[in-house]
């Protein structure tokens, strides 16, 4: 399979080419070196004659402070990729939604979630411009879907990192939990942990997964546009989830079993569409 990656100097678009080569496909690793995604030309001579594109390149967290710059790069950009593949007459386009898209990770006010574990039919309740550039991605997407065959599949990512970094988040939130002093680190505003509901996905099977869509979509047996939530089964956190999500989140309602690790996300739909479930996990015992 020949397959366009964006965002291939990023840290998920890297290992994703990576891995995807590994595995015998034809790869095509695209970055801002490259060219400008906004540019709907470039997209075109790099889709051309592709049969999937793994969608990655995007501003990846909502830095401007008017709102403006972070939603325009990622909407255009998104939006001249999606018209490249359908102009391509791309089997599957694989892109990066974000659980962020929910708004609690960026809110400016606490934000919890309506209920627990998180679906796909979750509300979105956001109030930044990355959350809102997420869902009109999404709904670009199903509006390409109404005018090609090909089929869109947006992963609602959480955390997803190498294990060492995850770990060193995991650390700082249990630093933070039981009310010792942090230095400030401008890669972990205070809380973030807690918003993002400890939740988090090893790169590995980040690209795995991603993998796993592909060949779905190639095998058509996925078509038009769809949202999956996909995080590892349990929490970066040593405390249970039901005491977490009492002491941080007390207005959402639990529907399920948390009295162990259980990640407030729930995979299912991805796990039961694409046949791929998360296998690494956090070594609790290291935080």
């Amino acid at each position: 399979m020949k397959v366009v990656v964006t965002g291939s100097a990023g840290l998920l678009g890297s290992a994703t080419a990576k891995y995807l080569a590994e595995q015998g496909h034809e790869v095509i690793g695209v970055d801002r070196k490259d060219g400008d995604l906004t540019d709907l030309a470039f997209c075109d001579s790099v889709i051309a004659g592709a049969d999937a594109v793994v969608h990655l390149g995007a501003i990846p967290n909502p830095i401007d402070v008017r709102q403006y710059e972070v939603f325009k790069n990622n909407t255009v950009s998104t939006f001249a990729v999606f018209t490249a593949a359908a102009h391509a007459k791309c089997k599957i386009v694989v892109y990066a939604s974000s659980i962020s898209a929910y708004g609690f990770a960026y809110s400016d006010e606490w934000t919890s979630p309506v209920y627990a574990p998180v679906d796909e039919k979750h509300p979105m309740i956001y109030e930044e411009s990355y959350a809102l550039s997420k869902e009109v991605n999404e709904l670009s997407a199903l509006m390409w879907s109404r005018r090609c065959d090909t089929a869109f599949v947006a992963l609602r990512f959480p955390w997803t990192n190498l294990p060492d970094k995850t770990l060193e988040l995991a650390r700082r939130f249990e630093l933070e939990n039981t009310g010792q002093v942090l230095n400030e680190d401008p890669r972990f505003p205070k809380g973030i942990v807690a918003k993002i509901l400890w939740t988090y996905l090893d790169l590995r099977d980040a690209t795995a997964g991603i993998e796993a869509v592909l060949e779905a979509g190639l095998a058509k047996k996925v078509s038009g546009s769809s949202a999956y939530v996909f995080a590892a089964p349990d929490t970066m956190a040593r405390e249970v989830t039901e005491k977490l999500m009492s002491s941080y989140h007390p207005t959402t309602e639990l529907r399920g079993d948390f009295s162990g690790h259980q990640a407030p996300l729930d995979s299912s739909l991805f796990i039961k569409t694409f046949g791929y479930t998360p296998k690494y996990l956090l070594d609790r015992s290291l935080i």
